[in-house]
């Protein structure tokens, strides 16, 4: 009897370990708010699954370029990622809309709470989805404004400026309303690209500028808060679809979960980083009736053609009242 109870144990013991199945986190970034999230968020899946999901973060892009793990996501070779959504527009192109200036508030909880209530923001679920990528939850990294070596008091400060962006439609269509020259570069190139004055600024969050020492090389920051950063929490469709029952509901809940500690984690990055600019640069806030100035012209503008624009305008449209609808509240 002992024997066969033995027996028993150790077959258990060895299911138990059969079971527990590798599920990567790719991360392109590495020892920032956004590492640490895809590392909560590997946490979580392991927590949850009670061991029977062994869940790390790869950061650093140790798996690849975001393209290239995007493209290992939907094959369900990569589990899971946290990244800036606007990177993923390659494959799913609903998710630039997210770039139309003053659209998205700029704390990172209310951005969080836009996206949860955006009726766009399901379009652009199901879109991916249909590309085999579930986009479980959108939550914000903050706000974007101006770090430029020249100081801004006013719009017309901007006419003619070489200001670096995302390459996305809505941004690049706001700089020219702005009367700037919108120029698409690589954040790495950022830097030196300054010193050399090949371009005259950028936009980012604090954390951003302030963890990546780009104030040493150009020392004025305005507050405009014109765009803000939205992210996704996304996991293979492929993956998703084949796990049990609970399994499924322990990567959702981890998903849920991880979202308000980002809130709380990018909040805090964004604040103490604010801080520390107004220490080694000088930070001013853009006047009121010239920030309104950018509001209508971009309004009249980009979001004008955007929304005329045969693909791209019923979402436009939708980012329209979704707008209305969170002012509201």
């Amino acid at each position: 009897m002992k024997r066969i109870s033995l027996l028993a144990l150790c077959a258990w013991l060895f299911g138990s370990v059969a079971a527990a199945q590798e599920v990567r986190i790719g991360n392109a970034t590495a020892n920032d708010t956004q590492a640490a999230a895809n590392d909560k968020f590997a946490e979580l899946i392991t927590k949850y699954s009670n061991g029977r999901l062994k869940a790390t973060a790869h950061h650093g892009s140790s798996l690849g370029n975001i393209q290239q793990m995007v493209r290992a996501l939907q094959a369900g070779s990569v589990h899971g990622m946290i990244f800036p959504a606007g990177f993923l527009s390659p494959v799913v192109p609903e998710l630039a809309m997210f770039d139309l200036p003053f659209l998205l508030p700029g704390a990172p909880a209310g951005i969080t709470a836009f996206a949860a209530q955006s009726k766009a923001a399901q379009v652009m679920k199901d879109q991916a989805a249909q590309k085999g990528i579930l986009i479980v939850a959108f939550h914000g990294i903050g706000p974007q404004s101006f770090l430029t070596n020249f100081p801004i008091r006013r719009l017309a400060d901007l006419q003619g400026k070489k200001i670096r962006v995302i390459p996305s439609p809505p941004r690049i269509g706001a700089y020219q309303n702005w009367g700037a020259v919108a120029r698409p570069m690589e954040l790495g190139e950022v830097y030196t690209a300054l010193q050399q004055g090949t371009i005259d600024g950028l936009e980012n969050p604090p954390d951003v500028i302030y963890k990546m020492k780009l104030h040493e090389a150009a020392k004025y920051y305005t507050i405009t808060q014109h765009f803000a950063f939205v992210s996704n929490l996304i996991v293979s469709k492929k993956w998703h679809d084949g796990l049990a029952p609970e399994l499924k509901e322990a990567v959702d809940r981890a998903a849920r979960d991880t979202i308000p500690w980002t809130d709380a984690a990018y909040t805090n990055s964004q604040t103490e980083s604010l801080e520390g600019l107004k220490k080694a640069a000088t930070v001013t806030t853009m006047p009121p009736a010239e920030l309104q100035k950018m509001k209508d012209l971009a309004l009249k503008g980009v979001w004008e053609t955007l929304k005329a624009d045969p693909v791209r305008g019923p979402l436009v449209k939708l980012l329209s009242e979704d707008l209305a609808r969170f002012n509201k509240k």
